[in-house]
């Protein structure tokens, strides 16, 4: 809403309102015919006392001063008493830390007192504030109070403005009962207090019929009831109750106090329903925000026109319609003409459809926003169009304004912020566009077909934001002004050096998000990233850049995102990197790195949520610092020349160990969207990586993906790795993994993928679940597996299986339970003995005898023909 809201409060609500206080509390000290008095200018020293920075607020609060001259204090004029006392800070920074001390109840005339933006660390609002009884104006906002508000003070009974916004949720109130004694209050702003324990809110708001303006911001209310047996505040100009939880429809009492509001913000609750007729009755609504809720059907033709009888009589006030971020759905065809009088309309994200000419936009003289972006719309207009109106603000993302790119923006020269991505334009993108103003700051022209160059915009120095990825951009990269803040180029064809981004890394540039991935950018990384202070997120990804990381690359202290992958870089990790403690994600994979992995990356990257170092030249042990990092939930080492086993403190990734409660149906490691706040990978293929697969894990039972693949890993899979119920890909696959596959697989009911082809693993394949889902190419390679999808049956002995792995299963088993070594009891003892005995019994004689060693072996061949003589003719 920005300053045409400000605007139309300040012009249409409180004019004569500010005037009114502007006129008692006039700070002009000319006319002042009497001194302070002796006793107020002592309350007032003390009362300084209780603040302990930012002392010059009070440097003209000198003792041999009379203090109606001191800033801030105002006198009246007859009597010499304290009337009014405005401390408030400008700003956050010359905000006053301090504490409220009860001189100020030695200033029994005070009626005005305004603290806000200043620093009270903390504290209750105290209550002997409660006590002032001829205050009339009261602003805490912004001051950091917390605690709860004080029934004290409802004995304010003069007071005509009460303002506590501002102090977050550390201040509550746990009933508005005092409220019910402020008849007089005209003003009241709760925003940000902790309203959630009180159930009949609305009840005490009704007391005061007096009020105004009511502000209750992101007070966490959640009951909205729809009616009220009488209506008291039927003098309400400004209602705000947006940012809460509020559920239901849009209740009926507020239609009536339709001829006086003028102004009404129900954002981000959770209102379903449809949009009221009645809202054509509204003959004083300037100002409608109904965005961010959970409305339907269709935008009623009532709204922008005022309605007697049903018949539309004239054109109503409104001036500002929200709608955003809702599931209205209709065509606009024929409220749009209703609406002719706008400054600003917003129907953004819903599910609007048809086609929007130019006709229907033809009155629109006054109208400064339009934002359609989010729908399916079709803006069909003439390419000789000259809109009637000059907008600041156009939001039509995936409107479908192409294929030329749209002459009619031309004609608009005071764009500030300008949409068009993703809308089906295949053309060049015109020099003129960037010629349109110089106050354009936001442009986004993304997910276009777009071709051509991009001036030099260095000159644009109001230009904070910029968008054109996805297009088919070629030539070097622009030019961009220190000022800029958010640059995306990324997937174009831009070519060339990326030597001259260090103009806009001068001393105090604004940039935070640079992406200039997925291009055919070339050479090396320019050594001159030591100002980028405010930089957040950097993209160099998917380039052709080749050299080192450069050192300065560390100076980047705030830095979340760094992707240097799918380049050509070579190089050791710069040790100037452990200084990013801030770093999410860090992925320099596909590239040509070398050495070891550092052990810093464990010790001070603690924030990484995403390691990627695939597809390099690193060498040695994975360093077992890296298990610090406990909000690890991609860690991808692949394709290295890395050797020893896996470290067994892999269990302490805890991020991975957490269950999650909605799917990823699909894995790209190069996507860093919103999907990966539920995608948890771990990827140590194509290493040679030896020892067991460590038991410790299995625990890890968020993991969506886990690849071993292409290593030397021997040994067992752990029997216990069904516990990994929300695995989807699993590939074990090319190593020397012996014994059979363990029948808790198939408690993997999510598993999609499975590899465990050219191992060494033996017997049947476990049966259940989705196992049988899985061909035979998933067990190829591992000659001593019998049973479905393998063509190989199992004989009931189970001679497929290997014993010894039947004997190291047990003898492991039993270690884990017990903590110790293998420790055999004496029936398995007496057992192998007793067989020893046998076996030495039969084949001894046959060892020592030739004799019977031929007869025996004679008998055993024609065993063997008559067997493959049955099995022929069968």
């Amino acid at each position: 809403m920005g300053s045409i809201l400000k605007e139309l409060v300040t012009i249409f609500i409180f004019i004569a309102y500010v005037f009114m206080i502007s006129t008692e509390y006039s700070w002009d000290v000319v006319a002042l015919k009497v001194q302070c008095l002796d006793s107020e200018q002592k309350a007032l020293q003390t009362f300084k006392e209780g603040f302990q920075s930012h002392l010059d607020r009070f440097s003209s609060w000198v003792p041999e001063e009379d203090c109606c001259k001191w800033r801030g204090v105002k006198c009246e004029n007859e009597t010499g008493h304290v009337i009014a006392l405005d401390l408030h800070s400008s700003d956050s920074s010359e905000a006053m830390q301090g504490q409220l001390r009860t001189s100020l109840l030695d200033l029994p005339y005070l009626s005005y007192l305004d603290l806000s933006l200043n620093d009270f660390r903390q504290i209750q609002i105290p209550e002997f504030i409660g006590s002032l009884s001829n205050l009339k104006h009261l602003n805490l906002s912004d001051a950091n109070f917390k605690g709860t508000i004080p029934d004290q003070l409802g004995n304010l009974s003069h007071l005509v403005s009460l303002d506590l916004s501002g102090n977050g949720y550390s201040l509550r109130a746990n009933d508005l009962n005092w409220l019910h004694h402020l008849s007089s209050l005209k003003l009241l702003d709760l925003g940000g207090v902790d309203l959630s324990n009180i159930v009949n809110w609305l009840d005490d708001i009704n007391m005061l019929s007096s009020l105004i303006e009511l502000s209750l911001f992101a007070c966490k209310l959640q009951d909205l009831p729809h009616s009220l047996p009488r209506v008291n505040f039927t003098s309400l100009k400004i209602l705000d109750l947006s940012f809460n939880r509020l559920y239901g429809r849009i209740p009926n009492w507020l239609f009536e106090i339709e001829q006086s509001l003028v102004f009404l913000n129900l954002r981000r609750n959770e209102l379903h329903g449809s949009i009221p007729e009645a809202f054509g009755h509204m003959t004083s609504l300037i100002v409608l925000d109904l965005s961010e809720n959970n409305l339907a059907g269709p935008i009623p033709t009532t709204l922008g026109m005022i309605f007697v009888k049903n018949q539309p009589k004239e054109f109503s006030s409104l001036r500002e319609l929200y709608l955003s971020h809702n599931q209205l759905n209709g065509t606009l065809q024929k409220i749009l003409p209703k609406l002719s009088r706008l400054r600003v309309l917003d129907v953004s994200w819903n599910s609007l459809e048809g086609v929007v000419t130019d006709a229907e936009l033809l009155n629109f003289s006054n109208l400064q926003v339009l934002e359609f972006s989010g729908n399916n719309l079709i803006l069909n207009v003439s390419s000789s169009w000259v809109p009637s109106f000059q907008l600041e603000s156009i939001g039509l993302h995936s409107c479908k304004l192409g294929p030329q790119f749209p002459q009619w923006i031309r004609s608009q020269k005071l764009i500030s912020a300008i949409d068009i991505s993703k809308n089906g334009i295949s053309d060049a993108l015109p020099d003129w566009f960037w010629n349109l103003t110089s106050e354009i700051g936001h442009v986004n022209l993304s997910s276009n077909n777009l071709t051509g160059t991009v001036l030099d915009l260095s000159s644009k120095i109001k230009l904070s934001t910029i968008d054109l990825s996805s297009n088919k951009l070629s030539g070097p990269l622009p030019l961009l002004s220190p000022n800029i803040a958010t640059v995306v180029l990324a997937r174009n064809s831009f070519s060339g050096s990326i030597v001259h981004l260090c103009e806009m890394l001068k001393v105090n540039n604004s940039l935070k998000y640079l992406d200039i991935s997925n291009n055919f950018l070339s050479g090396q990384i320019p050594d001159c990233w030591t100002h980028g202070k405010n930089l957040v997120i950097l993209n160099l990804a998917s380039n052709d850049l080749s050299g080192k990381i450069p050192e300065s690359i560390g100076h980047l202290l705030r830095l979340n995102s760094l992707r240097l992958d799918r380049n050509g870089l070579s190089g050791k990790i710069p040790s100037s990197l452990k200084n990013c403690t801030s770093l999410f994600v860090l992925d320099l994979g596909q590239n040509r790195l070398s050495g070891e992995i550092p052990e810093w990356i464990g010790e001070n990257l603690l924030n990484l949520m995403i390691l990627g170092l695939s597809s390099n030249a690193f060498k040695g042990h994975i360093p077992v610092e890296v298990c610090q990092l406990e909000s690890l939930k991609i860690l991808d080492l692949s394709s290295n020349y890395l050797s020893g086993e896996i470290p067994r403190c892999v269990d302490n990734f805890k991020a991975m160990s957490e269950f999650v409660t909605v799917r990823s149906y699909m894995y790209d490691p190069y996507m860093y969207g919103k999907i990966l706040q539920l995608v948890k990978i771990l990827d140590f293929s194509s290493n040679s990586l030896t020892g067991e697969i460590p038991q410790e894990i299995t625990s890890l039972v968020g993991l969506l993906s886990l690849n071993l693949s292409r290593n030397n890993l021997m040994g067992a899979i752990p029997p216990n790795i069904g516990e990994m119920e929300f695995m989807e890909s699993l590939d074990l696959s090319r190593n020397q993994l012996s014994c059979s596959i363990p029948t808790s697989i198939t408690d993997l009911i999510s598993l999609s993928h499975l590899n465990l082809s050219h191992n060494r693993l033996s017997g049947s394949i476990p049966s259940g679940g989705n196992m049988l889902t899985f061909d035979a190419a998933s067990y190829q390679g591992n000659h001593n597996l019998c049973g479905p999808p393998l063509a190989y049956n199992c004989s009931e002995d189970k001679s497929n299986e290997d014993p010894n792995c039947i004997d190291n299963q047990v003898g492991r088993k039993m270690e884990a339970e017990t903590g110790q070594g293998l420790h055999v009891p004496p029936f398995y003892i007496s057992m192998g003995l007793g067989f020893i005995v046998g076996f030495l019994g039969f084949w001894g004689p046959l060892l020592l005898k030739t004799t019977r060693r031929q007869a025996y072996f004679r008998w055993l061949g024609n065993m063997i023909d008559q067997i493959y003589v049955w099995v022929k003719v069968t």
